[in-house]
């Protein structure tokens, strides 16, 4: 797109290089609040939005510091770390490489508009939800809904877009079944779907907010994806599909035209499959003769045409 590329020319040289190393140092350092404590998060770091306006303002950053593992998980502290760790090389893996196919600018772009469209979600969501059970629930619906704000459905929806445009990359699924990133891709999309009509069922103010971050993470997939496939625009991509069309219908037309013709008596391959075909060397023009006239042809000048 071209507004996109327009931004990428003036703003490109302030994206972050290896944007996923910090990522992950960040997601560390939530594993580690949530191993030693996790109330520690979510008293003081989390996306608490009363808290935010009451002059808590420093967890418009810290809430990425959501502990993605705890000790009291099921499966064990060990068996947590493992799997954490595990999703974390493949995120780190996988962001690496979207960042080189993309450039930095791009993959930058993505991932800071994911969160800018979480903190644009949550911070709408709460003033609704607010307006509709009243102010006196205010800290209550702050300190419920910032539950809900972490980075896993933005790192999911960055795994999808890896999926799609690197379809045929082979994963082993539990490290014993080979499949395809596209199904992979493919059954993400199908749970967030599943996630998004569970939560609309559910109604309660807290599915509600899970479903709109959803939502966003996949809006932020869509547009991006688009741009990844059409970087031109919407409007390229069209034009480019009619001249396609046109290629193809003008191909039909001329499948079944003669290729040669002779310029003396008109006969074609078509005619006499038989004849041969050939251009004259000492003709001053392209013309082309059948294997009757090859020789016998009076040769033309262009003194002759005028």
């Amino acid at each position: 797109m071209k507004w996109f590329a327009k931004m990428e020319r003036k703003f490109g040289k302030y994206a972050i290089q290896g944007l996923m190393r910090y990522v992950a140092a960040v997601s560390v350092a939530g594993a580690l609040i949530g191993l030693i404590n996790p109330d520690i998060y979510f008293s003081y770091l989390s996306l608490d939005i009363y808290q935010i306006l009451h002059g808590q303002v420093w967890r418009l950053v810290t809430f990425v510091l959501y502990p993605s593992v705890t000790g009291n998980g099921a499966g064990g502290i060990f068996i947590n770390m493992f799997w954490y760790g595990l999703m974390l090389y493949i995120f780190l893996w996988i962001g690496g490489i979207l960042e080189r196919a993309w450039g930095s600018f791009r993959f930058n772009a993505f991932y800071f508009s994911g969160i800018f469209l979480m903190l644009l979600v949550s911070f709408a969501y709460y003033f609704v939800a607010v307006a509709a059970y009243g102010s006196a629930v205010a800290p209550a619906i702050g300190y419920s809904l910032a539950a809900q704000v972490d980075l896993d459905n933005l790192n999911y929806s960055m795994f999808i877009m890896f999926a799609f445009l690197f379809p045929n990359t082979q994963f082993l699924l539990y490290f014993i079944v080979p499949i395809k990133a596209k199904w992979l891709g493919i059954i993400n999309l199908v749970v967030y779907g599943i996630q998004i009509v569970q939560c609309f069922q559910t109604r309660t103010v807290s599915s509600f907010m899970a479903m709109f971050l959803l939502v966003a993470v996949l809006a932020n997939f869509g547009l991006f994806y688009l741009i990844a496939r059409n970087p031109q625009g919407i409007g390229a991509a069209v034009r480019q599909k009619k001249r396609r069309v046109v290629y193809r219908n003008t191909a039909a037309e001329q499948k079944d035209m003669p290729r040669h013709r002779c310029a003396i008596c008109g006969r074609t391959e078509k005619d006499s499959p038989q004849l041969e075909f050939r251009y004259c060397s000492k003709c001053e023009g392209n013309y082309e003769y059948c294997s009757d006239h090859l020789f016998t042809h009076e040769h033309v000048r262009r003194d002759h045409l005028k």
